[in-house]
């Protein structure tokens, strides 16, 4: 009986504990000789324990996504290593140009003081990415382009670790670096980044396959509960939510400010999950991840060329 009750409740605790545990090792590992020597430590880490999740909490409703593991790893290994360096690259000469040319600086602010305490830059930087990136994907779940490239991501049949980075490229970029990158020509105070980059880390924790219960921080952070709705293949019979619900990347409220969050109850308060994730449209997963690479999906063209391959493979005769 105790040990029912010590499991039921550490659902609700584990990833507001992991939530500090990152935090924490964010600030002590910053400008250490194994972050500069391995700076991807982090993400290595944090996948690490959210397997580790969930395998001791299995979750009844998922469904097996072995069969997409090297789509899920060649995606990953893209957003990871390749997909910010690259935007960084393309759109920060862009963006430093212009207070430079005529501030005659790097920044719009040329002291980090000059935007206030600490503690007001933290809670600045963290409102202001995480309303960016809410905005970025409601846009990408209206926009018939952006919603061709986000669409791929909504293909997944089950919220996983190992997919939480499948996504296009460019669609990536959009919703989780660009707004970054905006933010960095203000000025901020770095440490004051680092703090509240590592408060987002629940868009994350959202994909965590294991049966993790959110209970009130829901409201506040993107939990897997609330985002599995996010990702039911069929929305909520509503006109707001005719193109989703839950567009917050690692936060809730401003679903709830907005009024496209979603998260229902029963008679006894319990969530009620979605019967079934994937495309709202019916897309199958896609597991041919070049095809998500060049958003196939979204130029008829590339789609029609993967197609008539696909057609003559499958002509050939066997021996």
């Amino acid at each position: 009986m105790l040990a029912k009750r010590f499991a039921d409740v550490s659902r609700y605790a584990v990833l507001p504990a992991l939530l500090i545990v990152f935090g924490a090792m964010t600030l002590f590992m910053r400008d250490t000789a194994v972050a500069r020597a391995f700076p991807y430590y982090y993400v290595f880490s944090l996948f690490f324990m959210l397997i580790t999740i969930e395998r001791v909490y299995a979750y009844n409703g998922a469904v097996s996504q072995r069969h997409m593991i090297w789509r899920d790893l060649m995606s990953t290994a893209v957003q990871t290593f390749i997909v910010s360096a690259v935007m960084g690259a393309i759109v920060l000469p862009v963006l430093h140009y212009f207070p430079n040319a005529f501030l005659g600086r790097r920044f719009l602010f040329g002291l980090s003081n000059q935007l206030g305490p600490l503690w007001f830059q933290i809670l600045c930087v963290f409102l202001l990415h995480s309303f960016y990136q809410y905005w970025m994907h409601r846009l990408q779940h209206t926009n018939e382009f952006l919603w061709k490239l986000h669409g791929y991501h909504h293909g997944v049949t089950s919220l996983q670790t190992s997919n939480v980075l499948v996504s296009n490229p460019l669609d990536f970029a959009l919703r989780n670096v660009l707004g970054g990158l905006l933010l960095s020509v203000i000025g901020f105070n770095p440490f004051a980044v680092v703090i509240a980059t590592s408060l987002n880390i629940y868009g994350y924790f959202s994909h965590c396959g294991g049966d993790m219960r959110g209970g009130w921080s829901s409201y506040f952070f993107n939990t897997p509960e609330v985002h599995r709705w996010h990702h039911s293949s069929e929305f909520p019979d509503e006109k707001k939510f005719r193109y989703g619900c839950n567009y917050g990347v690692g936060v809730s409220f401003w679903d709830i400010i907005f009024g496209t969050f979603y998260l229902p109850r029963d008679e006894k308060g319990a969530v009620i999950l979605p019967a079934r994730l994937g495309h709202p449209s019916g897309y199958l997963d896609e597991p041919n991840y070049l095809k998500m690479l060049l958003a196939a999906r979204a130029f008829p063209a590339l789609e029609r060329f993967f197609d008539r391959r696909k057609e003559g493979a499958s002509s050939v005769p066997a021996e």
